[in-house]
This record gives C-alpha cells, sequence and structure tokens, in this order.
C-alpha cells in the first residue's frame, strides 16, 4: 500500500495540474493541505476539514479552500474527533494489513517561526489528541518541522514532535529527506516486518512550495 502527503499551496500552481501529479505515484491513501475541492486525485472516499471563508484567520480565502483532506482508496469506517475542525482531520480506514487511524494535520498555519511561531507551538501543543488514539496511527500532513538538513523552525518543536512519535511508538518514515516539513509517521506494530520505499518530488518548488512525499509499504 502507499501513503502520500503533500501541502499544495492552496492550488495556486492550477489544480488539474497538481491533480494529476498526485495521480501519477497511484497511492492508496493521500493527505493533501493546503488544499481545495477543485483538486481531486481521484480516490472514491474523502473527508475534509471545514471549509474556509474570506477573512478566516485574517486570510483571504477563496471558496472551496481548506486546510486538510484525507483521500482514500479504502472504506473510511469513521471519523475521529480532532482539536481543531478547520486545520485537522482523522479518520479509521480498512487497509491489507488491518485497521488504520490516519490523522491529517498542518502544524503551523502560517509557518513556523517569526511572528508564526506562537500560532506553530499552539498547534504542537495541541496534537496531544493524538495521545488518544489507537495504536495502529498514521500521522501525515504538513508538520512545518524539519528532522534532517537544516533546522526548522527550531530544535524544540523537532524534539517535541520526536517525543509525541516516541511516545506513540510512530516511526517518522520521512524524516530523513533533508528540508522536507511534510511527514508520514506510521506505527511501528504496522510496519513490522514490511519492506518500505520512499519517494519524493517537486524539489524544484514548481508546483508548490513544499516537497511531497510518498511511502510504499509491501
Amino acid at each position: 500500500m502507499k501513503i502520500l502527503a503533500w501541502n499544495v499551496e492552496r492550488g495556486k500552481r492550477g489544480a488539474a495540474v497538481l491533480a494529476e501529479t498526485t495521480r501519477q505515484y497511484n497511492a492508496d491513501i493521500i493527505i493533501l493541505t493546503e488544499t481545495t475541492k477543485d483538486i481531486d486525485p481521484g480516490l472514491p472516499e474523502s473527508i475534509a476539514t471545514t471549509e474556509l471563508y474570506k477573512g478566516y484567520d485574517g486570510i483571504d480565502y477563496k471558496a472551496g479552500e481548506n486546510r486538510t483532506t484525507i483521500w482514500s482508496k479504502y472504506k473510511i469506517d469513521r471519523m475521529v474527533q480532532t482539536y481543531d475542525d478547520y486545520t485537522s482531520i482523522c479518520v479509521e480506514v480498512g487497509t491489507p494489513f488491518g485497521k488504520l487511524t490516519v490523522y491529517g494535520i498542518i502544524i503551523g498555519v502560517f509557518g513556523g517561526n517569526g511572528k508564526a511561531s506562537e500560532r506553530y507551538k499552539s498547534d504542537l501543543r495541541n496534537t496531544d489528541d493524538v495521545m488518544k488514539l489507537p495504536e495502529q496511527l498514521c500521522i501525515a500532513g504538513d508538520l512545518n518541522t524539519t528532522f534532517s538538513g537544516w533546522t526548522y523552525p527550531s530544535s524544540e518543536g523537532r524534539n517535541a514532535l520526536n517525543e509525541l512519535f516516541k511516545q506513540k511508538n510512530l516511526v517518522c518514515l520521512t524524516c530523513e529527506i533533508e528540508n522536507s516539513v511534510n511527514h508520514i509517521a506510521l506505527s511501528k506494530s504496522f510496519i513490522e516486518g514490511r519492506n518500505i520505499s520512499i519517494e519524493t518530488w517537486n524539489h524544484d518548488k514548481k508546483l508548490s512550495d513544499h516537497i511531497g512525499v510518498c511511502v510504499t509499504i509491501n
């Protein structure tokens, strides 16, 4: 199975090309952040955060924009409440490897440093709602945190997320991708004994301002 995460920068570079690029990776579960209803990767099931409105959080959002959407080839069995209906979303899906709870999120909707640092810290604290989730878990999306390459936004942010992963027995499969803030972390028990491969794209930032990541689990 394949899990993909990508921040598509509010669809600024064109919904059609962004959707087509996403489809090329033939993923089974897709977490898109800073997305719009026009970016459709073609999977049968999806659940999105609440649609944003013009002026929300001081941003000139356009109709159809939302912060996080989870798309799935597999049936979405249920939705799990999160701390912020506008930013994070959580679903339970049945996969060939068993039930998986998928938590899609943006941490720091305005970035992670400077004036945006307080919102980043607030979002980071609110990820405590992950602690109540089942053992078989995937956290994916725009974490606004690098784990390799230059340190962004801070060592404190990186350490806090590493501690969260440790407490939930998660492995961040994308942490070795230099300067990437889009990540996919999965429960150790879910991937134990399986082969993992990782694909990335958009390093030149022509399609959005984020590197895309896709993890294959066999």
